[in-house]
């Protein structure tokens, strides 16, 4: 018998003996969608999913500038004097030196998601999903949210003409402000649809773009419009340059008018890629960015195009991760969905996901539940190939995390708190009962209680499958929780800037369990696998403990990119998604001892495959044994502390797919698979 002692040193061995070992890429995902560019008069800026773009030569050569930012998903460009603003899905960042550093503007703002930015009488104005808009009066050091009048959530565009601020909803129509924010009202008279794209002020005239009932234009502030002569499709952004407008749609490339949007002309000559999502001008140059993260240029107005930049190397940032039968499934900030099949060599994009923010993946069996950004929740039954949207009882578009629990598949919201569904997400329930939070960050089970960590209160516990919530943050330095995971009934708490917290009585008491991180860790992951526990943090470190969270090491070496946004176990890898550097893995076998466990406690289990009830035997007696199942993502579903030579487990409430039992018996611990019909 090998005692737990050893086994911690033989593991730890392990550890310092592959710590020259190293992360390797996969192959992609590349990334895409260049949004937004600004001219600052002497260089350009693209704002992409893989961060910032800038070039000093017109476009002839671009570099990423993304150093201080803590999230390269940028959305929307803003200028005020020497600064320019950058908004990504985690705050506002600005620089005064090309983008060579970036730093974030104040704190009000962390973990919101920015839209869009703008700045009139350099005051600088910020649109976000699910907050409303903030205003700032400092160049963004200080905010205060100016929402008033506002029904909507979600501002997806913000416009000036220099004295009145206009807010373009996502549902809910255009609004108007004449005092600098501190009032709107709704100013969309004449607009036939209430989902505004994008907006800009020209030549005395308003424009608006809608989602799917063409532009419309203002010539009296906003307080009537009219539909253009031409239905122009798609409209995803304006520019100007010389006098001229343009007008970049979705699927027909750019259209110019030379008087001032009466008339259209398409002008796609050398534009081999017509999904446009962004345009912008500097000096007599023209630029359009596409949903591949090309970017090309035009030196004559439009008459022809040429590809400037080469987005090959362009990775998007993985938020989520997992597992779905041998599929590898991956959910992108801001660059839709992905699914590989032979271990991150290749990538497939998906499209039956119709939004391209996912914030979170779960996975069992061939059953694939997809959170969103603004269309809520999808579903897929055949390991993400093909997704349908799964809405029914939920009443918030913005999903940011899953967990099972049982039979039942747990969803938590970014404003409306936590829902339930009993059919496979076929049809949800909201179960907020004594929850104080709404904005649930992360979710973890056990198969009998559910945790919901929340961005603001803490760690809330259900013991009825959330008909009731309590808040369980004894000993927890920190309100704001970014992931949760449980292993062997030690419950992990991840936290935004105070590392790790270890609860042993489900979660009635914490402490911190940090020796080893850094000091204030930023832990943005955690995963759970065999008797590991591996988390990855703001920073771009990956950490891995074996002994419930009593020590960490680092097994960073090779990895690059920070932050480390997901965490996931696929066959005998560990993959890690990275902020612009898409997916990463390393071999378990250099960072764990795990495969050294098998021969340590004999044990059979049986049917395999099982469809109702599965038994676990042994020749020798399971002295204070636990015995747990994971699925192959490496979440927990079932523990149970066993005195016996032979135990029998109901799993008809599993959904169909791969397993793992784990015996922890006598300080000797053995690994199983088996399957569930």
């Amino acid at each position: 018998m090998i005692k737990r002692t050893n086994i911690i040193a033989i593991l730890l061995l392990l550890f310092f003996n592959n710590l020259n070992a190293q992360w390797q890429p996969t192959n992609g995902p590349i990334g895409g969608y260049v949004r937004n560019f600004i001219y600052d008069g002497a260089s350009v800026y693209a704002a992409t999913g893989g961060g910032v773009l800038v070039s000093d030569n017109n476009g002839t050569s671009w570099n990423f500038c993304n150093n201080g930012l803590k999230s390269c998903d940028t959305k929307s460009f803003a200028r005020i004097g020497s600064y320019i603003f950058i908004s990504t899905d985690e705050n506002v960042f600005r620089t005064t030196n090309a983008g060579i550093n970036w730093e974030s503007v104040g704190t009000s703002l962390n973990g919101k998601y920015v839209k869009t930015i703008v700045a009139c009488n350099n005051v600088l104005f910020a649109g976000t999903y699910l907050r409303g808009v903030f205003r700032s009066t400092d160049n963004g050091s200080n905010w205060e949210s100016t929402s008033n009048g506002i029904n909507s959530k979600n501002i997806y565009w913000l416009e000036t003409d220099g004295t009145n601020i206009f807010a373009g909803t996502y549902g809910y129509g255009l609004y108007k402000s004449t005092d600098m924010g501190n009032n709107w009202v709704l100013s969309g008279s004449g607009i036939s649809e209430s989902n505004i794209m994008t907006m800009t002020y020209f030549s005395g005239k308003l424009y608006a773009s809608t989602m799917s009932s063409g532009v419309f234009v203002s010539t009296n502030s906003g307080n009537s419009w009219t539909l253009t002569v031409t239905n122009l499709p798609s409209i995803k952004a304006f520019t100007n340059l010389n006098g001229n407008l343009y007008a970049g749609s979705y699927g027909n490339g750019v259209y110019k008018s030379t008087d001032n949007g009466i008339n259209w002309i398409t002008v796609n000559t050398g534009l081999s890629e017509t999904d446009l999502w962004a345009l912008g001008a500097s000096n007599s140059v023209l630029y359009a960015g596409v949903s591949s993260g090309h970017i090309y240029k035009s030196t004559n107005e439009g008459a022809n195009w040429i590809l400037c930049n080469n987005s090959n190397t362009f990775k998007t940032g993985i938020g989520s991760l997992a597992l779905s039968n041998s599929t590898l499934n991956a959910g992108s900030h801001g660059s839709n969905y992905f699914t590989s099949t032979n271990d991150g060599g290749n990538w497939t994009k998906g499209t039956t996901i119709g939004t391209v923010e996912i914030r979170s993946v779960i996975a069992n069996g061939s059953l694939v539940i997809a959170g969103t950004d603004l269309l809520g929740i999808f579903k897929s039954t055949n390991s993400g190939s093909s997704f349908i949207a799964a809405n029914t009882g939920v009443t918030s578009n913005w999903i940011q995390s899953f967990t099972f629990c049982g039979s039942r598949i747990f969803a938590g919201s970014g404003e409306m708190g936590v829902f339930v569904s009993t059919n496979n997400g076929t049809s949800w329930l909201a179960v907020n009962t004594g929850l104080i939070s709404n904005n649930i960050l992360s979710l973890a089970s056990d198969g009998t209680n559910v945790y919901a960590g929340t961005a603001d209160y803490g760690i809330y516990m259900s013991t009825n499958y959330g008909s009731n919530w309590s808040a369980i943050n004894n000993g927890l330095n920190s309100t704001w929780i970014t992931s949760i995971q449980i292993l062997n009934g030690y419950l992990f708490a991840g936290t935004n800037a105070d590392g790790v917290f270890v609860s042993t009585n489900n979660g009635n008491n914490w402490s911190a369990s940090s020796n080893g991180l850094p000091s204030q860790s930023n832990i943005r992951c955690m995963c759970v696998y065999g008797n590991n526990v591996f988390i990855g943090t703001g920073n771009g470190e990956i950490f891995a403990s074996n002994n419930y969270g009593g020590n960490w090491i680092s097994v960073t070496t090779g990895l690059v990119g920070s932050p480390v946004l997901s965490l996931c176990v696929s066959g005998a890898n560990l993959y890690a998604g990275i902020d612009a550097g898409g997916v990463w893995k390393r071999p378990l076998s250099e960072i764990t001892g795990i495969n050294t466990f098998d021969s340590y406690l004999s044990f059979n289990i049986y049917p395999n495959p099982a469809n109702e009830q599965l038994t676990i035997e042994s020749t020798r007696l399971f002295e204070s044994g636990i015995v747990s199942i994971f699925n192959i993502n490496g979440q927990q579903l079932f523990t149970k502390k066993i005195d016996d030579c032979k135990i029998k487990i109901n799993i008809t409430n599993f959904a169909c797919g791969v397993y793992f039992v784990k015996i922890f018996s006598n300080d000797c611990i053995s690994i199983k698979k088996f399957i569930k019909e």
